[in-house]
């Protein structure tokens, strides 16, 4: 049972890795390898902040 709970908790930290590097960093500077980088080294949520303090991307300008 304790395994199991262990590799449950690693599974949602790495799922919340996940949707915080691919939806939040949409138009940001910073890029998804950066994003995940900070999560992992501190937690999500000091990877939230991170992302979401993060400057935004210039629109793409089109001909």
């Amino acid at each position: 049972m304790k395994t199991f709970v262990i590799v449950l908790s690693a599974a949602v930290y790495i799922f919340l890795i996940h949707i915080l590097a691919i939806y939040l960093q949409k138009n940001r500077g910073i890029n998804y390898g950066k994003t995940v980088f900070w999560s992992v080294l501190f937690s999500p949520l000091i990877g939230y902040f991170i992302v979401i303090l993060s400057r935004k991307s210039p629109p793409d300008k089109k001909p």
